[in-house]
Protein backbone atom coordinates (compact mmCIF):
# COMPACT_ATOMS: atom_id res chain seq x y z
CA UNK A 1 0.00 0.00 0.00
CA UNK A 2 1.22 3.52 -0.80
CA UNK A 3 0.44 6.58 1.30
CA UNK A 4 1.10 10.21 0.50
CA UNK A 5 2.34 12.67 3.12
CA UNK A 6 0.37 15.88 3.21
CA UNK A 7 3.23 18.11 4.47
CA UNK A 8 4.15 20.48 1.65
CA UNK A 9 6.39 23.06 3.38
CA UNK A 10 9.69 22.30 5.11
CA UNK A 11 9.27 24.27 8.33
CA UNK A 12 13.02 24.68 8.79
CA UNK A 13 13.93 25.94 5.33
CA UNK A 14 10.60 27.38 4.17
CA UNK A 15 10.96 25.45 0.92
CA UNK A 16 8.05 23.68 -0.72
CA UNK A 17 8.18 19.90 -0.67
CA UNK A 18 5.56 18.32 -2.88
CA UNK A 19 4.09 14.89 -2.16
CA UNK A 20 5.60 12.06 -4.19
CA UNK A 21 4.06 8.88 -5.50
CA UNK A 22 5.64 5.79 -6.92
CA UNK A 23 5.31 5.67 -10.71
CA UNK A 24 5.44 1.89 -10.67
CA UNK A 25 1.78 1.31 -10.04
CA UNK A 26 0.92 -2.34 -9.55
CA UNK A 27 -2.31 -4.29 -9.59
CA UNK A 28 -3.15 -3.58 -5.93
CA UNK A 29 -5.95 -1.14 -5.31
CA UNK A 30 -4.27 1.53 -3.21
CA UNK A 31 -6.66 4.27 -4.23
CA UNK A 32 -8.36 4.24 -0.81
CA UNK A 33 -5.14 5.36 0.89
CA UNK A 34 -4.87 8.53 -1.19
CA UNK A 35 -6.31 11.84 0.03
CA UNK A 36 -9.57 12.78 -1.65
CA UNK A 37 -9.07 16.53 -1.17
CA UNK A 38 -6.19 18.70 -2.23
CA UNK A 39 -3.44 19.38 0.32
CA UNK A 40 -3.51 22.94 1.58
CA UNK A 41 -0.44 25.08 0.97
CA UNK A 42 0.93 26.70 4.10
CA UNK A 43 1.09 30.47 4.20
CA UNK A 44 3.90 30.40 6.77
CA UNK A 45 6.50 30.99 4.06
CA UNK A 46 5.02 33.75 1.88
CA UNK A 47 8.32 34.51 0.18
CA UNK A 48 8.86 30.93 -0.96
CA UNK A 49 7.87 30.21 -4.56
CA UNK A 50 7.48 26.54 -5.47
CA UNK A 51 9.59 25.43 -8.43
CA UNK A 52 7.88 24.61 -11.69
CA UNK A 53 7.46 20.87 -11.73
CA UNK A 54 9.04 19.11 -14.64
CA UNK A 55 5.70 17.86 -15.89
CA UNK A 56 3.74 21.13 -16.16
CA UNK A 57 3.81 22.76 -19.61
CA UNK A 58 2.05 25.56 -21.50
CA UNK A 59 -0.39 24.52 -24.21
CA UNK A 60 -1.92 27.18 -26.44
CA UNK A 61 -4.89 26.75 -28.72
CA UNK A 62 -4.15 25.70 -32.29
CA UNK A 63 -6.02 25.63 -35.58
CA UNK A 64 -6.38 22.92 -38.26
CA UNK A 65 -3.60 23.09 -40.86
CA UNK A 66 -6.04 23.48 -43.74
CA UNK A 67 -7.34 26.76 -42.29
CA UNK A 68 -4.16 28.64 -43.16
CA UNK A 69 -4.24 30.76 -46.30
CA UNK A 70 -1.37 31.33 -48.68
CA UNK A 71 0.08 34.83 -48.44
CA UNK A 72 0.13 35.32 -52.20
CA UNK A 73 -3.54 34.41 -52.50
CA UNK A 74 -4.79 37.14 -50.17
CA UNK A 75 -2.19 39.92 -50.02
CA UNK A 76 -3.68 41.78 -53.01
CA UNK A 77 -7.31 41.25 -52.05
CA UNK A 78 -7.50 43.55 -49.04
CA UNK A 79 -10.52 45.83 -49.31
CA UNK A 80 -11.22 46.67 -45.65
CA UNK A 81 -8.93 48.46 -43.25
CA UNK A 82 -10.40 46.84 -40.13
CA UNK A 83 -12.83 43.92 -40.08
CA UNK A 84 -16.28 44.95 -38.91
CA UNK A 85 -16.46 42.20 -36.30
CA UNK A 86 -15.85 43.56 -32.83
CA UNK A 87 -15.28 41.31 -29.79
CA UNK A 88 -18.05 41.63 -27.18
CA UNK A 89 -20.21 43.71 -29.55
CA UNK A 90 -22.90 41.21 -30.46
CA UNK A 91 -24.41 43.61 -33.00
CA UNK A 92 -21.44 42.83 -35.23
CA UNK A 93 -21.83 39.03 -34.89
CA UNK A 94 -23.60 38.73 -38.23
CA UNK A 95 -22.50 35.30 -39.46
CA UNK A 96 -24.88 32.35 -39.22
CA UNK A 97 -23.91 28.72 -38.78
CA UNK A 98 -23.78 28.06 -42.53
CA UNK A 99 -21.58 31.09 -43.22
CA UNK A 100 -18.17 29.95 -42.02
CA UNK A 101 -16.68 30.66 -45.46
CA UNK A 102 -18.04 34.22 -45.37
CA UNK A 103 -16.67 34.64 -41.85
CA UNK A 104 -13.19 33.67 -43.00
CA UNK A 105 -13.46 35.80 -46.12
CA UNK A 106 -14.03 38.91 -44.00
CA UNK A 107 -10.68 38.43 -42.30
CA UNK A 108 -8.97 37.56 -45.57
CA UNK A 109 -10.21 40.83 -47.09
CA UNK A 110 -9.22 42.93 -44.07
CA UNK A 111 -5.86 44.38 -43.16
CA UNK A 112 -6.56 44.27 -39.43
CA UNK A 113 -9.08 42.78 -37.01
CA UNK A 114 -9.79 43.44 -33.36
CA UNK A 115 -9.23 40.79 -30.73
CA UNK A 116 -8.59 40.80 -27.00
CA UNK A 117 -8.47 38.79 -23.81
CA UNK A 118 -11.85 37.21 -23.21
CA UNK A 119 -12.49 34.63 -20.47
CA UNK A 120 -8.77 33.92 -20.61
CA UNK A 121 -5.96 35.25 -22.75
CA UNK A 122 -6.24 32.42 -25.25
CA UNK A 123 -9.10 32.72 -27.69
CA UNK A 124 -9.80 30.89 -30.93
CA UNK A 125 -10.51 34.21 -32.62
CA UNK A 126 -6.80 35.12 -32.45
CA UNK A 127 -5.91 32.11 -34.58
CA UNK A 128 -8.81 32.54 -36.99
CA UNK A 129 -7.66 36.10 -37.71
CA UNK A 130 -4.04 35.03 -38.16
CA UNK A 131 -4.77 31.94 -40.25
CA UNK A 132 -6.79 34.07 -42.66
CA UNK A 133 -3.87 36.39 -43.30
CA UNK A 134 -5.00 39.32 -41.18
CA UNK A 135 -3.02 41.15 -38.47
CA UNK A 136 -4.73 41.33 -35.05
CA UNK A 137 -5.18 44.60 -33.22
CA UNK A 138 -4.65 43.05 -29.82
CA UNK A 139 -5.41 45.27 -26.85
CA UNK A 140 -3.06 44.93 -23.85
CA UNK A 141 -1.16 41.99 -25.36
CA UNK A 142 1.99 43.18 -23.62
CA UNK A 143 0.30 42.26 -20.30
CA UNK A 144 -0.09 38.60 -21.26
CA UNK A 145 1.89 36.23 -18.97
CA UNK A 146 5.03 34.84 -20.57
CA UNK A 147 3.82 31.24 -20.25
CA UNK A 148 0.42 31.89 -21.85
CA UNK A 149 -0.13 32.26 -25.62
CA UNK A 150 3.34 30.79 -26.01
CA UNK A 151 2.96 29.95 -29.70
CA UNK A 152 1.42 33.26 -30.70
CA UNK A 153 3.94 35.70 -32.28
CA UNK A 154 3.28 38.24 -29.53
CA UNK A 155 6.30 40.44 -30.14
CA UNK A 156 5.65 40.62 -33.89
CA UNK A 157 2.00 41.54 -33.35
CA UNK A 158 2.87 44.26 -30.83
CA UNK A 159 5.53 45.68 -33.16
CA UNK A 160 3.17 45.60 -36.14
CA UNK A 161 0.49 47.44 -34.16
CA UNK A 162 2.99 50.09 -33.11
CA UNK A 163 4.44 50.70 -36.58
CA UNK A 164 1.37 50.29 -38.78
CA UNK A 165 -1.36 52.04 -36.79
CA UNK A 166 -2.92 54.49 -37.44
CA UNK A 167 -3.09 53.02 -40.94
CA UNK A 168 -1.45 54.75 -43.90
CA UNK A 169 -1.69 52.94 -47.22
CA UNK A 170 1.87 54.04 -48.04
CA UNK A 171 2.92 51.47 -45.45
CA UNK A 172 1.44 48.56 -47.43
CA UNK A 173 4.92 47.13 -48.29
CA UNK A 174 5.79 47.15 -44.58
CA UNK A 175 2.41 45.59 -43.79
CA UNK A 176 3.08 42.80 -46.29
CA UNK A 177 6.46 42.10 -44.72
CA UNK A 178 4.92 41.83 -41.25
CA UNK A 179 2.08 39.66 -42.53
CA UNK A 180 4.51 37.24 -44.22
CA UNK A 181 6.53 36.85 -41.04
CA UNK A 182 3.46 36.46 -38.84
CA UNK A 183 1.77 33.98 -41.16
CA UNK A 184 4.92 31.88 -41.52
CA UNK A 185 5.36 31.82 -37.76
CA UNK A 186 1.76 30.72 -37.20
CA UNK A 187 1.94 27.94 -39.81
CA UNK A 188 5.05 26.63 -38.04
CA UNK A 189 3.82 27.00 -34.46
CA UNK A 190 0.02 27.43 -34.26
CA UNK A 191 -1.28 24.60 -36.47
CA UNK A 192 -2.71 21.39 -35.04
CA UNK A 193 0.16 19.38 -36.52
CA UNK A 194 2.84 21.68 -35.07
CA UNK A 195 1.13 21.47 -31.68
CA UNK A 196 1.49 17.69 -31.71
CA UNK A 197 5.17 18.12 -32.59
CA UNK A 198 5.47 20.43 -29.59
CA UNK A 199 3.62 17.93 -27.38
CA UNK A 200 6.03 15.13 -28.20
CA UNK A 201 9.01 17.44 -27.71
CA UNK A 202 7.85 17.66 -24.09
CA UNK A 203 7.08 13.93 -23.95
CA UNK A 204 10.03 12.41 -25.86
CA UNK A 205 9.69 9.10 -24.06
CA UNK A 206 6.37 8.62 -25.92
CA UNK A 207 7.37 9.78 -29.40
CA UNK A 208 8.34 6.38 -30.78
CA UNK A 209 6.02 4.36 -28.54
CA UNK A 210 2.67 5.99 -29.15
CA UNK A 211 0.42 4.37 -31.72
CA UNK A 212 -2.83 3.92 -29.79
CA UNK A 213 -4.35 6.79 -27.79
CA UNK A 214 -7.45 7.16 -25.62
CA UNK A 215 -8.93 10.60 -24.94
CA UNK A 216 -11.30 10.68 -22.00
CA UNK A 217 -13.67 13.48 -22.81
CA UNK A 218 -14.71 14.59 -19.32
CA UNK A 219 -17.21 17.43 -18.97
CA UNK A 220 -19.11 17.45 -22.27
CA UNK A 221 -19.13 21.20 -22.95
CA UNK A 222 -17.04 22.41 -25.90
CA UNK A 223 -13.44 23.15 -24.91
CA UNK A 224 -11.10 24.53 -27.56
CA UNK A 225 -7.97 23.18 -25.85
CA UNK A 226 -9.33 19.65 -25.95
CA UNK A 227 -10.97 19.92 -29.37
CA UNK A 228 -8.10 21.51 -31.31
CA UNK A 229 -5.46 19.35 -29.62
CA UNK A 230 -7.45 16.21 -30.40
CA UNK A 231 -7.83 17.15 -34.07
CA UNK A 232 -4.04 17.21 -34.28
CA UNK A 233 -3.50 14.05 -32.26
CA UNK A 234 -6.22 12.06 -34.05
CA UNK A 235 -4.76 12.91 -37.45
CA UNK A 236 -1.25 12.09 -36.25
CA UNK A 237 -2.33 8.65 -35.03
CA UNK A 238 -4.41 7.97 -38.15
CA UNK A 239 -1.34 8.70 -40.29
CA UNK A 240 0.56 6.10 -38.27
CA UNK A 241 -2.17 3.54 -38.82
CA UNK A 242 -2.90 3.43 -35.09
CA UNK A 243 -6.06 3.66 -33.03
CA UNK A 244 -7.19 6.95 -31.51
CA UNK A 245 -10.58 7.15 -29.87
CA UNK A 246 -12.54 9.19 -27.34
CA UNK A 247 -14.69 8.11 -24.46
CA UNK A 248 -17.41 9.19 -24.91
CA UNK A 249 -17.16 10.14 -28.58
CA UNK A 250 -16.95 13.86 -29.47
CA UNK A 251 -19.28 13.41 -32.42
CA UNK A 252 -19.29 17.00 -33.69
CA UNK A 253 -15.59 16.80 -34.58
CA UNK A 254 -16.35 14.32 -37.37
CA UNK A 255 -17.34 14.96 -40.95
CA UNK A 256 -20.25 12.53 -40.64
CA UNK A 257 -21.81 14.43 -37.73
CA UNK A 258 -25.57 14.76 -38.31
CA UNK A 259 -26.24 17.54 -35.82
CA UNK A 260 -26.88 21.19 -36.57
CA UNK A 261 -23.94 23.61 -36.35
CA UNK A 262 -26.09 26.36 -34.89
CA UNK A 263 -26.43 24.30 -31.73
CA UNK A 264 -22.66 24.18 -31.26
CA UNK A 265 -20.65 26.76 -29.38
CA UNK A 266 -19.42 29.43 -31.82
CA UNK A 267 -21.50 27.77 -34.57
CA UNK A 268 -18.82 25.07 -34.68
CA UNK A 269 -16.58 27.37 -36.73
CA UNK A 270 -13.02 26.06 -37.20
CA UNK A 271 -13.31 22.88 -35.10
CA UNK A 272 -16.47 21.00 -36.16
CA UNK A 273 -16.70 18.49 -39.04
CA UNK A 274 -12.90 18.14 -39.30
CA UNK A 275 -12.07 14.49 -38.70
CA UNK A 276 -12.50 11.27 -40.63
CA UNK A 277 -14.39 8.76 -38.52
CA UNK A 278 -12.89 5.34 -37.91
CA UNK A 279 -13.35 3.62 -34.55
CA UNK A 280 -16.40 3.39 -32.31
CA UNK A 281 -15.97 1.44 -29.07
CA UNK A 282 -18.56 0.97 -26.36
CA UNK A 283 -17.69 1.39 -22.69
CA UNK A 284 -17.08 -2.33 -22.13
CA UNK A 285 -14.64 -2.44 -25.05
CA UNK A 286 -12.83 0.65 -23.78
CA UNK A 287 -12.43 -0.85 -20.32
CA UNK A 288 -11.23 -4.13 -21.79
CA UNK A 289 -8.58 -2.32 -23.83
CA UNK A 290 -7.46 -0.37 -20.77
CA UNK A 291 -7.11 -3.58 -18.79
CA UNK A 292 -5.11 -5.08 -21.67
CA UNK A 293 -2.98 -1.91 -21.72
CA UNK A 294 -3.79 -1.58 -25.41
CA UNK A 295 -3.43 2.21 -25.33
CA UNK A 296 0.02 3.75 -25.19
CA UNK A 297 -1.21 7.11 -23.96
CA UNK A 298 -4.21 8.22 -21.90
CA UNK A 299 -5.36 11.85 -22.17
CA UNK A 300 -7.90 13.42 -19.85
CA UNK A 301 -9.44 16.21 -21.91
CA UNK A 302 -10.88 18.51 -19.22
CA UNK A 303 -9.14 18.70 -15.87
CA UNK A 304 -9.31 21.49 -13.32
CA UNK A 305 -11.20 22.73 -10.28
CA UNK A 306 -13.84 24.36 -12.50
CA UNK A 307 -14.51 21.26 -14.61
CA UNK A 308 -17.26 19.86 -12.39
CA UNK A 309 -17.07 16.61 -10.45
CA UNK A 310 -15.24 14.61 -13.11
CA UNK A 311 -12.44 17.17 -13.53
CA UNK A 312 -10.62 16.17 -10.36
CA UNK A 313 -9.01 13.07 -8.88
CA UNK A 314 -10.28 10.56 -7.85
CA UNK A 315 -13.60 11.22 -9.60
CA UNK A 316 -12.28 11.27 -13.17
CA UNK A 317 -13.99 8.77 -15.48
CA UNK A 318 -12.39 5.32 -15.64
CA UNK A 319 -9.67 6.32 -13.17
CA UNK A 320 -10.22 3.18 -11.09
CA UNK A 321 -9.21 1.16 -14.17
CA UNK A 322 -6.48 3.41 -15.50
CA UNK A 323 -4.41 3.92 -12.34
CA UNK A 324 -3.94 0.14 -12.05
CA UNK A 325 -2.37 -0.12 -15.51
CA UNK A 326 -0.73 3.21 -16.31
CA UNK A 327 1.83 5.39 -14.57
CA UNK A 328 2.20 9.17 -14.76
CA UNK A 329 4.54 8.94 -17.77
CA UNK A 330 1.65 7.54 -19.81
CA UNK A 331 -1.10 9.90 -18.65
CA UNK A 332 -1.77 13.52 -19.65
CA UNK A 333 -4.15 16.05 -18.09
CA UNK A 334 -5.32 18.97 -20.23
CA UNK A 335 -6.10 22.14 -18.28
CA UNK A 336 -8.10 24.20 -20.77
CA UNK A 337 -10.16 26.41 -18.48
CA UNK A 338 -10.37 30.20 -18.61
CA UNK A 339 -8.85 30.84 -15.20
CA UNK A 340 -5.09 31.23 -14.97
CA UNK A 341 -3.11 28.47 -13.28
CA UNK A 342 -0.97 30.98 -11.40
CA UNK A 343 1.98 29.38 -9.63
CA UNK A 344 3.23 32.64 -8.12
CA UNK A 345 0.90 32.60 -5.09
CA UNK A 346 -1.31 30.20 -3.17
CA UNK A 347 -4.72 29.65 -4.75
CA UNK A 348 -7.09 26.81 -5.57
CA UNK A 349 -5.83 26.46 -9.14
CA UNK A 350 -2.25 26.09 -7.99
CA UNK A 351 -3.29 23.61 -5.32
CA UNK A 352 -5.19 21.59 -7.89
CA UNK A 353 -2.37 21.27 -10.41
CA UNK A 354 0.33 20.65 -7.82
CA UNK A 355 -1.71 17.79 -6.46
CA UNK A 356 -2.73 16.37 -9.83
CA UNK A 357 0.73 16.64 -11.35
CA UNK A 358 1.64 13.66 -9.18
CA UNK A 359 -0.47 11.50 -11.45
CA UNK A 360 0.14 12.85 -14.94
CA UNK A 361 1.91 15.34 -17.18
CA UNK A 362 -0.16 18.54 -17.20
CA UNK A 363 -0.59 20.79 -20.25
CA UNK A 364 -2.06 24.17 -19.39
CA UNK A 365 -3.79 26.82 -21.49
CA UNK A 366 -3.56 29.77 -19.06
CA UNK A 367 -0.31 29.57 -17.10
CA UNK A 368 1.72 31.99 -15.04
CA UNK A 369 5.03 30.95 -13.52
Amino acid sequence: MTTIPLEVVNKKTGEYVFPKIDNKIDEHDFIQTLPTSFPEFSVSAPSATPPLLQNIYPLSYCIPDECFVNFESISKNKIFEIANLIPNDTKTYKFRANEEKEYNNLYQQSLFAHTNKKGGWDCLRHYEILANGCIPIFKDLDNCPQNTLTTLPKELIIEANQLLLPWNYNNKPLYDEFLKRILNHCISHCSTSSTIDYFFSKMPHLKTKTKNVLLIRGNSGVNYTRETFWIGMKRYIQNLGGVSTEYPKIDYLYKNFKGEKQHLYGNGFTYAYRLEDDYNFNSEEIIEKINQKFFDLIIYGKVGPDELYEGSHPNMPLWDHIFKKYNKEQIVFLYGGDECIDLTYNNKYKEHIMYHSQYAHCFVRELRI
